[in-house]
């Protein structure tokens, strides 16, 4: 049986092969090659770290996601080039990177910058990619959306690592299969180059906190990563892991302190650096909390046009701090859909306002989760930095695709210990000292 499935699997590909090049588009046929390749290469690698878990249905879950995650990488290329008709960022990339392909397998490599230097990585990028590739953008979408899979895949190991105690497996589910996070970051672009380096930096977070070997090493990655192509993202994350550091419970040995110190002097000069670079991004010459505010404000009212705009509520007082949690977390809401996209992200939205009430009692314990774990402590100052950051752009579809890079961080918070656990950890070192004391 499996013989004769191979044999007609053979001839299938074959008779597609064959359509394919009488299309005359390496988009279509350039695809037929590369798309098989980067499944089996991650297939092979899903099998691969899927032997090192005790938990079983990690596997199937894991299979599941990737599977999702190429059908959200053929929706977004529908969206971008059918319903579009190519009015899209990756339609820039994809133009750029097949223009100048045939220079770079050439060996002529130059570039000029002349626009805003985050945008002129991305092409580098995908010209990186189409010379080997060649310009197929329905490949290319596979490839990013498969990059962006291993960054949700690290945010789920930094979890399990730094909160062994939390609900692993809703978490797990949670960050593979939302689907804002299998359809946005799936395409050439910003969001899934930006996914993998932020599931870098959290889990450098996540071993950084716990004593790990290689948390520097995937820290200087993540934010090299970030920092390329959004600077300013990359500041929210080492601010938010500077205080995490900050504030880390340590005990009363030496080592612990000095280990501390250590590590908060580390990620100050590494914020200071992003902090620097970020500036020169947004073009400012310092970064004063008044600067900062202005560009943000600048760029809130270029977000805020568009068919998917509405009023925002920037936060310029603590009164302006709920709705902006509502609109940046949560918002489109199901009757202020006007396309399938905005409806399906206002379903989300409704999910996770379910989540949320669900979580209220666990969440009421927050500041104590904080006051033991550290990388809860990272989650809430990221996700609350985001919020300011991002609370004036007043346009569903950007705000929808710019906040999955915060999302994994806001499902910490829903993924936080039951509160029958939570006792039971504090109350064992009491139950230790009874034991000793009999």
């Amino acid at each position: 049986m499996s013989v004769a499935l191979a044999v007609l699997a053979g001839l299938g590909v074959a008779a597609a092969f064959r359509w394919a090049v009488s299309t005359n588009s390496y988009n279509v046929w350039g695809a037929l090659i590369w798309v098989p390749i980067v499944i089996a290469v991650n297939v092979v690698l899903i099998r691969r770290v899927s032997r090192t878990t005790d938990m079983a249905w990690l596997p199937g879950l894991l299979g599941l996601a990737y599977a999702l995650k190429l059908v959200g990488a053929l929706g977004r290329y529908y969206i971008a080039y059918v319903v579009y008709a190519g009015a899209a960022d990756a339609q820039r990339y994809n133009l750029y990177a097949a223009t100048h392909h045939v220079q770079w397998r050439g060996g002529v490599i130059s570039w000029e910058w002349s626009a805003k230097q985050g945008t002129q990585w991305m092409e580098l990028i995908t010209t990186a990619l189409y010379t080997v590739t060649g310009p197929s953008p329905l490949a290319a979408f596979v490839i990013f959306a498969s990059f962006a899979f291993w960054g949700q895949y690290l945010l789920f190991r930094a979890f399990r690592l730094a909160l062994p105690e939390g609900n692993t497996k809703r978490y797990a589910v949670l960050v593979l299969v939302l689907p804002s996070l299998l359809f946005w970051p799936s395409s050439i672009g910003k969001e899934a180059w930006l996914m993998f380096f932020v599931g870098v930096t959290a889990l450098g977070a996540a071993r950084l906190f716990t004593h790990r070997r290689g948390a520097l090493v995937l820290l200087l990655l993540g934010a090299a990563g970030t920092a390329l192509l959004r600077p300013h993202l990359a500041v929210l994350l080492f601010a938010a892991l500077f205080v995490a550091q900050l504030f880390r419970p340590t005990d009363d040995r030496r080592s612990g302190l000095l280990s501390k110190m250590g590590g908060v002097m580390v990620l100050g000069v590494a914020a200071y650096i992003l902090t620097s670079q970020s500036a020169a991004f947004l073009g400012i010459d310092d970064f004063s909390w008044q600067a900062v505010s202005d560009t943000v404000d600048s760029a809130s009212d270029q977000a805020s046009e568009g068919q998917s705009a509405f009023e925002s509520t920037p936060i310029r007082s603590p009164a302006d701090i709920p709705g902006a949690l509502v609109t940046v977390l949560f918002r489109p809401f199901p009757w202020e859909a006007n396309n399938a996209q905005m409806l399906i992200q206002s379903l989300e939205g409704v999910f996770l306002i379910a989540l949320t009430l669900k979580a209220v009692p666990r969440l009421r314990r927050l500041p104590s989760a904080m006051a033991r774990s550290p990388y809860v402590t990272f989650s809430v100052v990221y996700v609350s930095t985001f919020v300011w950051a991002f609370s004036g752009f007043g346009n569903f579809g950007i705000l929808a695709r710019q906040r999955v890079l915060m999302i994994p961080f806001f499902l910490v918070l829903l993924a936080l210990p039951a509160i029958d656990r939570l006792r039971e950890e504090a109350t064992a070192p009491v139950r230790k000292l009874d034991r000793v004391r009999r």
